[in-house]
Parts: C-alpha cells; structure tokens; sequence
C-alpha cells in the first residue's frame, strides 16, 4: 500500500492549489486607451510565449473586467472578486499577478512582453515548470 499512497501524494503535489494561471491585468481609469490598445496588442503578439508561461490577460475599464486571452473560469472569477484592489492611476497600469495570486510587479505604463516574461521566468514555481519539461 505504501507505494500506492507515494503515488497518489507525488501527483497531488503537481496539482495547483486553487490557480491555474498567472495574470496580467490591464488597467485605465474609464476609456480603452490608445496605450491599452497598444498594450494588449504587444502582448498578444507573442501568444506562444504568453500560453507556455500560462499567462491570462484581463483589461480592467472603469471598474469593467473583460477576458482578452486565455482566461480560465478560476482567473475571472478571482479577477472579477478582486479588481477593486488594483488601483488605477491617471495613466495604464499593468499589474502581473502570480500563481499565488499575489501582485508580482505593477508597471505605471506600456510593458514590453520580455519583461513580464523575465519576471515570470524568474519565479520559483516556473523554474520547477521549466525543469519538468
């Protein structure tokens, strides 16, 4: 029985705890900007780099969340739960949320794709990802 159970525990402990995905949170005050626009579309050129990193992408508009890429139910309703705690300054912000569901960095205006990608690149969860594959 012994093995049984190592078995099972091993492939519990590759299940995430409550998240499936880290965010990027696109954020303006009450319009779809110019530099949203530009923001989402930057990120949304690299969508095979954005989907290995398991990266969601939500706009948050004058208190409206929208799912722009790869959303899991589980990233909206923990966005939609949350939004409230995302300040929004006079400009874009962007936030990257973790798998932890803590704010891993804010960005006060456009990011590039390879920053965010660096941060998340450097975190312990993605390094054991990327040890796996």
């Amino acid at each position: 029985m012994k093995p049984v159970l190592f078995i099972v525990f091993m492939s519990l402990m590759n299940i995430p705890q409550g998240f499936n995905d880290r965010r990027i949170i696109v954020i303006a005050d009450s319009e779809f900007t110019g530099d949203v626009k530009r923001q989402i579309d930057t990120l949304k050129e690299k969508t095979g780099e954005l989907e290995e990193r398991r990266l969601a992408i939500f706009t948050v508009i004058d208190g409206e969340m929208e799912a722009v890429f790869n959303p899991s139910e589980k990233s909206k309703a923990f966005i939609e739960e949350n939004k409230a705690n995302y300040t929004v300054g006079a400009t874009l912000q962007v936030y990257l949320i973790g798998l932890d569901k803590t704010v891993k960095q804010t960005f006060r205006s456009l990011v590039q794709p390879e920053q965010i990608f660096e941060i998340v690149d450097d975190m312990p969860m993605r390094k054991a990802e990327m040890r796996k594959n």
